[in-house]
C-alpha cells in the first residue's frame, strides 16, 4: 500500500501527460489542415481568374478545425511576409481559441487581379491557444500553443 500511494501520483502524472501531448498532436495536426486547405484554397486561382478572397478561405478554414473549436478569428491580413509577431500582427489567441493570419503577397483580400496574384506568395498561419491543464489543484499547469504555416 505503501508503495503504491508513493507510485500513484507519479503515475498519474504521467497519464495526464500522455493525454495532453496526445491533444496537443491532435491541435497540430487540425491546424497544419486547416492552414494547408486555406491556403490552396485561396490560391486557387489562374493566369485569368481572380482567387475566392479571404471570406471564403475563412468558412473553409472555419469547417476544418469544427471538431477542435468554434472560436475561430479569421483571418487577420498582414501586409509583410512572415514570421507574424504576435501582439503585432495578430491578437494572440486565448484558450481554445484558433486565429487565422494571411499574408497575400501584392494582392489585397487574396483576391485581386489575377495577374499579380498569379504564381504568388500566399502564407496562412492558424494560431490555436491550448486550455490549460492543471493538475495536483494547479501544482502543476501545461498550457501550450499550437502555429503552422503553408505557403502557396
Amino acid at each position: 500500500m505503501v508503495e503504491f500511494a508513493l507510485a500513484l501520483p507519479i503515475l498519474m502524472l504521467l497519464a495526464a501527460g500522455t493525454i495532453e501531448v496526445g491533444r496537443g498532436y491532435q491541435f497540430g495536426v487540425a491546424t497544419s489542415d486547416a492552414a494547408r486547405d486555406g491556403a490552396r484554397y485561396v490560391a486557387g486561382k489562374t493566369a485569368t481568374t481572380n482567387g475566392p478572397g479571404l471570406a471564403n478561405m475563412c468558412s473553409l478554414v472555419t469547417a476544418d478545425l469544427a471538431a477542435v473549436t468554434s472560436n475561430v478569428a479569421c483571418p487577420t491580413q498582414v501586409g509583410h511576409a512572415p514570421p507574424f509577431v504576435a501582439g503585432t500582427d495578430y491578437t494572440k489567441p486565448v484558450a481554445g481559441q484558433a486565429v487565422v493570419v494571411v499574408y497575400c503577397g501584392t494582392s489585397a483580400n487574396c483576391a485581386g487581379n489575377a495577374s499579380p496574384q498569379y504564381q504568388s506568395e500566399v502564407d496562412v498561419y492558424v494560431y490555436y491557444g491550448f486550455n490549460d491543464l492543471n493538475l495536483f489543484g494547479g501544482l502543476i499547469t501545461i498550457t501550450g500553443s499550437s502555429r503552422t504555416s503553408t505557403s502557396w
